[in-house]
């Protein structure tokens, strides 16, 4: 349940330049739906009796308030103050959303009176049973289900809602020890039930392990077995068995599908990841908040609604100024959320474009470095290759000298041919002479 004490500063409104303070105190009965308020003056009220009375009074401990401190009691009423006439609390929006809790409050503390006073008529007539009544069954379903419907919106605090599950058990209890004979039928089946589960379930967990799985497959039949597990009708230990089993399985199949890669420490990686957790955040606060509205809009239909009693009509009424209220809370911290992205991806842009400049950078160094090299390179063959030069003339004279032998081999055979020329056309004109003489004679 929620608190139902609370402690405040008040102050006093005065055209002086100094303003009087009091110290409030006020807790609440709901069942006698009354509020004892205690005043301690300002000359009693001290920051230390303030924090003892924070720390150690609303958790139930003793705390002795100065004797000039005024009592008065009070009925709760959503026209109430919380604080004395010409004062003015310093929480304002603390004193309204504590008064309208405290409203929700006695409302759900009449409704679970209600509920008990209707439980304890039931239990009357259970007590006098001697055999199993399947009437008395029937009726105790109807009265928990609206009961669970209760505790499904809300309107129900945790501690009544398990003294009426706990009454409501010890009826059903009884109940079932006068079916006996059914719950030996229930028992039969629900081994049965779970034989046939696990003949689906075991082949399934033998294929995650085996090579080769395909994981798809074994994930859409893990969850088709999944949604047939809940339709079938087995005992609670059993169940329980079987889910953890069946959950086992689905956490095994995750980690064959998806196992964790290398994890990046990065600046950047750090933030996006950051960004990524934020954006679920977000998500799930915008969820939230469309939940709290559907749950607002069947609110506000009920109370439209002619067939509800005025008891209830007030509690959804108080459940409707929470809800909203608690959308209102919600909606400042989405934007702070919001805001925060922006700040965040504003962040993440820069430091990327920091990342890309650097590695332009670096590649303009490295492409700096490589044309220095490849100059260095070339400058180191020319060397070379003036080096060679310097070493040539040697073989070539030699050549030149070996080219002169030769030309000069070539300029004696024509001296030797033109001397046998000579020759012979001396000899033809021996002969030519001769022939003349012959003739003459």
């Amino acid at each position: 349940m929620k608190t139902s004490k609370l402690v405040l500063w008040a102050k006093r409104s005065s055209e002086e330049t100094t303003t009087e303070k009091v110290l409030l105190t006020l807790e609440l009965f709901p069942d006698d739906n009354k509020i004892i308020r205690k005043i301690v003056p300002s000359n009693a009220a001290t920051e230390e009796l303030a924090l003892q009375l924070i720390t150690k009074w609303k958790k139930g401990a003793e705390v002795v308030l100065p004797e000039s401190t005024l009592t008065d009691e009070m009925a709760l009423s959503a026209s109430l103050q919380f604080v004395p006439d010409l004062y003015e609390a310093e929480d304002k929006e603390l004193v309204l959303r504590t008064q309208t809790e405290w409203i929700f409050i006695v409302l759900s503390t009449k409704l679970y009176h209600s509920y008990q006073h209707e439980l304890s008529e039931m239990k009357e007539k259970i007590d006098t049973l001697e055999k199993y009544s399947k009437e008395s069954w029937e009726n105790m379903k109807g009265f928990w289900s609206k009961v669970q419907s209760q505790i499904k919106e809300h309107n129900l605090f945790r501690e009544h809602a398990q003294s009426l599950k706990g009454e409501v058990n010890n009826l059903f209890e009884f109940l079932k020890n006068l079916r006996s004979a059914e719950d030996a039928a229930f028992e039969s089946e629900s081994a049965k039930n779970v034989a046939s589960f696990l003949a689906q379930l075991t082949p399934i967990e033998q294929a995650i392990e085996a090579e080769g799985a395909d994981f798809q497959k074994l994930f859409n039949k893990l969850k088709q077995l999944q949604n047939d597990f809940k339709k079938i009708k087995i005992t609670r230990s059993s169940r329980t068995e079987l889910w953890e089993r069946l959950d086992k399985a689905f956490k095994v199949l995750k980690e064959k599908r998806s196992p964790d890669s290398a994890s990046n420490n990065s600046a950047d990686t750090r933030l996006s990841r950051r960004i990524e957790g934020l954006q679920g955040a977000i998500a799930k606060m915008s969820t939230s908040i469309g939940r709290d509205q559907r749950e607002l809009d069947v609110q506000e239909d009920k109370l439209s609604s002619t067939s509800v009693g005025q008891l209830e009509t007030q509690l959804r009424e108080v459940k409707a100024k929470l809800i909203k209220e608690r959308i209102s809370s919600k909606t400042k911290k989405l934007d702070d959320m919001k805001k925060t992205m922006d700040e965040l991806k504003t962040r993440l842009a820069k430091m990327t474009a920091r990342r890309e400049q650097e590695v332009a950078e670096k590649a303009k160094k490295e492409a700096a470095a490589k044309a220095k090299a490849d100059e260095k390179t070339k400058a180191d063959e020319k060397a070379a290759a003036l080096a060679a030069t310097t070493e040539a003339p040697t073989t070539e004279t030699s050549e030149i000298k070996d080219t002169s032998l030769e030309a000069s081999d070539v300029v004696s055979k024509p001296t030797v041919l033109g001397e046998e020329v000579q020759a012979k056309e001396e000899e033809e004109a021996i002969d030519q002479a001769t022939t003349s003489k012959d003739e003459e004679e």
